[in-house]
């Protein structure tokens, strides 16, 4: 059956990938949250230890190279997260976090010793230059706290200014507070003095991403949830209210949006210097926000809204994304925004104008989640999901989503080249001009403006789901931006594992290519990996001079379902309607019993079968051969595969090798339950694994 050969040149899955980069540190039983760094290079770095709910919150630092020159643990009995991270300029280093210890190391004259929230209890601490305890507190008194990513800086006098989120309890207050607000669910910003032990200054109503100017006044870009009026706007305000959109939800229970806005309060957080709304009509959610000499503040982020405020010297003026929205799959009407786009605004010392503002996107979906404003450049980082992304021509838009970074000029009206990035950044080092990201379990060094790797993902062939393992006999697809001279052309009865120099190895086994071309190399993982750890996937051009590898672990089966990669559910509306309500799913490349292909149009017989075609079902009985085509079906799988329709069983009434595919397809009979019609969700496991995509959705009438 030959279709399938083409089927497999055309469908893609993602192993993320990255250009040039170096770890400094392994960490696989960490989480890295924040990190900063300093003049000299270290690097600072906080989040927790082991597996949540154990976890450990812990603050370490790093020499330049990686080296760990002091790591300290705060441990109570229950679980203990550090999410943000600042030093000072002695190279104290100070964390802020949750924890649900009631036994929390806190330290004698702290401000508050003892837990008193309900659940979660933020905390507070710092560490000297030799990584040893200074203070450790609670705060927020009984309110359970939410602290904040990026919610944490230090003034010039060692005094820490938190943010975060309180809810429900009693919040403390000092009675200079500009404003204090009476929701029971409100950011906030606080002030203890450089001992921990007293509380200098609250403010309850506003809060969120944190900058200090020069004259340590505090900068604040947060978003609130829904109404207008519940952040204290100041006279002559940019913006001093918007129009309430809903974001999520249905027809029925709708979510507003979250709405930006931006407060200056003074360095003794006693008055709002000002305070204005920043937002389109679908709202705006701050990532980053700094503050240069002159007082202006710039902040970056992802708004939903075509009509967010840009200027006219803007980069990007006009919003452009188009991405269609999700398929509907609410009984009442599924509630969904315009698509996500980025966006960079500077905002004038006073909060009255805009001195500069932007989109930054592509036509589709895409986000800016990190940004690090310097004196040369701003860095930003974010989910790519346009393969029009300024800077991001030519990666392969399989790949796509993709975590990206990119270099804009210090003004943000040029933009350079945007890399798929190798995970979460989380910092900028300026001292060796590079981005720090965390992967998982490494932390790396990583040049956005370095060539990118000849790998930008390897993919599944069948079920376009993220390949994070691989399986003996897997069909996989690698996607790079220049993998080969051009096409080259293989037979369909035999599959070489090197053509006109290009080849690919795992665990130095050449692998049978089924498909050459600059963008795309199509391949099957050899049986013969079976029973390692790891498969190291090693592409080699000797054409092109060019060379990249990728390690993933090795896994007994990796079972999926050939998907339709064409058909969108979003078009299948008229049909659905017709055939019945259905709670989503992924549609597979399926056959009814007479041979045609199953499709909305075209539904299956009441309690009829089906077929579809499985693969990464790895060593199996009948044994298969690496790269061979299968004459005729040949003995039954002896694998148990079991299926349901709907949570109602679904028999499986076959399951042999597919005819003229390549070994490791298979073809699987499924009768339908009789009492069911429409699109119908089923579910199958092989040998107690369950295929990937949980709903796969086929068609009875």
């Amino acid at each position: 059956m030959k279709p399938l050969l083409l089927i497999f040149a055309v469908c893609s899955l993602i192993a993320r990938a990255a250009g040039p980069s170096t770890t400094l540190a392994h960490m696989p039983n960490s989480t890295v949250t924040a990190v900063k760094t300093d003049g000299t290079g270290n690097i600072y770095i906080a989040g927790y230890q082991g597996t949540l709910p154990a976890a450990d919150a812990f603050v370490a630092k790093l020499s330049p190279t990686g080296a760990v020159l002091y790591s300290t643990t705060f441990a109570g009995s229950q679980t203990d997260v550090a999410v943000a991270i600042d030093i000072d300029s002695t190279g104290a280093g100070y964390i802020s976090g949750q924890t649900t210890s009631q036994d929390f190391p806190v330290t004698a004259g702290a401000l508050q010793t003892t837990f008193q929230a309900a659940s979660g209890q933020a905390f507070v601490a710092k560490v000297d230059a030799q990584g040893k305890v200074v203070y450790a507190t609670f705060i927020g008194g009984s309110a359970l706290i939410d602290p904040g990513l990026n919610g944490l800086v230090v003034d010039s006098a060692g005094e820490a200014i938190v943010s975060g989120q309180a809810i429900g309890g009693v919040f403390p207050t000092t009675p200079d507070a500009p404003f204090n607000s009476t929701d029971t669910n409100a950011f906030f910003v606080m002030k203890l003095d450089v001992t921990g032990g007293k509380l200098l200054a609250a403010v309850r109503g506003v809060g969120g991403r944190l900058s200090l100017d020069g004259q340590g006044s505090v900068y604040i870009a947060g978003a609130q949830f829904g109404a207008n009026g519940t952040i204290p706007i100041t006279p002559g305000a940019f913006q001093s209210n918007f129009q309430l959109q809903a974001c999520g939800g249905d027809a029925q229970l709708a979510f507003a949006c979250d709405y930006q806005y931006v407060t200056k309060l003074n360095a003794s957080l006693t008055q709002i210097v000002y305070s204005t709304y920043l937002n389109g009509s679908y709202g705006a959610t701050p990532a980053a926000i700094s503050v240069d000499s002159q007082g202006d503040a710039f902040v970056a982020g992802t708004t939903n809204s075509p009509d967010y405020p840009t200027t006219s010297n803007a980069f990007e003026p006009l919003y452009i994304a188009n991405a269609p929205s999700p398929p509907q799959t609410c009984l009442f009407f599924c509630i969904f925004p315009p698509p996500a786009s980025g966006y960079l605004t500077k905002l004038n010392a006073t909060g009255t104008g805009l001195i500069y503002s932007t989109y930054f996107s592509g036509t589709q979906t895409d986000t800016i989640s990190f940004a690090a404003f310097t004196a040369n450049a701003i860095y930003l980082s974010g989910s790519a999901g346009s393969p029009d992304l300024p800077g991001f021509d030519g990666f392969p838009s399989q790949c796509l989503p993709q975590t990206y970074a990119t270099r804009m000029s210090a003004d943000a009206t040029e933009a350079g080249a945007a890399r798929a990035a190798p995970g979460s950044i989380l910092a900028y080092d300026a001292t060796a001009n590079a981005l720090l990201a965390w992967t998982g379990a490494d932390l790396v060094a990583f040049d956005p403006t370095a060539p990118p790797a000849p790998i930008a993902c390897i993919l599944d062939a069948a079920d376009l789901e993220p390949v994070t393992s691989i399986a003996p006999g897997e069909l996989l697809t690698i996607f790079g931006e220049r993998l080969s001279g051009g096409v080259i052309a293989q037979t369909p009865d035999q599959f070489a594992t090197s053509l006109d120099g290009i080849s690919v190895a795992i665990n130095g086994i050449g692998s049978p290519l089924l498909y050459v071309s600059p963008q795309q190399i199509n391949l099957q993982a050899p049986f013969e990996i079976a029973g390692a750890a790891q498969a190291n996937v090693a592409f080699a051009s000797t054409q092109l001079d060019l060379s990249d590898s990728r390690t993933l672990p090795i896994v007994t089966s990796n079972p999926v379902a050939f998907l339709d990669t064409v058909t969108q559910i979003a078009s299948l509306a008229g049909c659905l309607n017709s055939l019945g309500y259905v709670e989503g799913g992924a549609l597979p490349i399926a056959f009814n019993a007479d041979g045609s292909r199953n499709a909305c149009p075209n539904p299956a017989a009441p309690g009829s079968v089906v077929m579809l075609i499985l693969a990464g079902l790895g060593v199996t009985s009948p044994t298969q051969v690496t790269g061979a085509i299968t004459p005729n079906p040949g003995a039954p799988l002896s694998l148990t595969i079991g299926a349901s329709g709907d949570g109602l069983p679904a028999p499986v009434v076959s399951a042999t090798a597919l005819p003229g595919a390549i070994s490791g397809a298979w073809l699987v009979a499924i009768r339908l339950p009789a009492n069911l019609t429409g699109a119908i969700p089923l579910s199958i496991s092989v040998g107690g694994v369950p295929v990937r995509d949980a709903n796969l959705l086929v068609w009875a009438k």
